[in-house]
């Protein structure tokens, strides 16, 4: 792999009141919005925008990008599923702030998905189990140091991660061949309990991509897999009251708030190019913030490179 890097129909539903929502980012100066997206053809990237919309590409070579998170210090993770050909070995690759990457850890016959870094600087990845008949996940902890640690689990494929402001980590459970469709919450010693199970998505739903507000709100993106254009973003309150954010969607995947209380939505069809939705703080009608790239799966915002 030789990364290259790079210096420099939607029906909105009415919001209730989420009060002042701002964004949970890296830093305070934290502005350019970092994408995964699988293009045609197997070149797969992350791609850096401006504020503005400005896009450049941040790193090229990469076998299915996914789950996107910088540390307090600015090295930015990224998942790659696996390596085709190269005995599946799934693969957290750290860009330090000088853009040199470098292998944090790996999985031999893992598909890696969403991840998240807690305020230590532990790298926590969801990894989907090739090898079993139910697609149970395990939740990774890769330490600084590069250690590997159990931390979780999942009975089935798991998605996005994300932590409260209180490090509690959330993880979303969908499959479509075993009607799983949960939210699980890890406290901090990894004590798992159900946060909001299948009766919150509804027949044929599931949850992919997690984001918090500064409010402690949950959102969540809903696939159903088998009809575009029928996916939604909800959100959840600390308590698990639910409400319905957006519909009409087609595949939304990672979310991302800015330092606005912008929501940022990665839609990963229609193929083969997707788009990422600019949401208003508060909600409102999206605008397309980019499109013609690839297809867009997990978000993040950091510093620019």
């Amino acid at each position: 792999m030789n990364p290259l890097t790079q210096l420099k129909k939607i029906r909105i539903l009415p919001l209730l009141s989420l009060g002042a929502t701002f964004a949970l980012v890296t830093t305070a100066h934290a502005q350019n919005l970092y994408v995964s997206a699988n293009r045609p053809g197997g070149n797969h990237a992350i791609f850096e925008f401006t504020p503005n919309g400005t896009q450049s590409t941040y790193a090229t070579g990469l076998n299915n990008s996914r789950g996107l998170a910088f540390d307090s210090i600015g090295n930015l993770f990224v998942t790659t599923a696996h390596d085709a050909g190269r005995n599946e070995i799934g693969r957290v690759l750290r860009f330090n702030p000088r853009n040199k990457v470098s292998t944090f850890g790996s999985a031999v016959n893992f598909f890696l998905e969403g991840l998240a870094v807690d305020s230590a600087g532990n790298a926590y990845v969801m990894a989907i189990d090739e090898t079993s008949s139910t697609e149970a996940s395990t939740i990774f902890k890769f330490t600084p140091d590069g250690e590997r640690i159990v931390f979780g689990s999942v009975p089935s494929q798991g998605w996005g991660l994300a932590f409260d402001s209180a490090g509690n980590l959330y993880a979303a459970e969908g499959s479509v061949d075993f009607g799983a469709a949960t939210i699980y919450k890890f406290a901090p010693n990894g004590m798992r309990s159900v946060f909001v199970g299948p009766s919150a998505f509804g027949p044929g739903a599931y949850p992919v991509g997690l984001a918090f507000d500064s409010s402690g709100n949950l959102f969540v993106s809903i696939e159903t897999f088998s009809d575009p254009g029928a996916d939604s973003i909800v959100y959840f309150t600390p308590a698990g009251v639910e409400s319905t954010f957006a519909i009409g969607l087609t595949f939304p995947r990672g979310l991302a708030f800015d330092s606005s209380g912008n929501l940022f939505v990665a839609e990963a069809n229609p193929i083969p190019d997707g788009d990422i939705l600019k949401f208003p703080p508060g909600g409102g009608a999206p605008t397309v913030f980019a499109a013609g790239f690839g297809r867009p799966e997990f978000l993040t915002f950091g510093l620019p490179r």
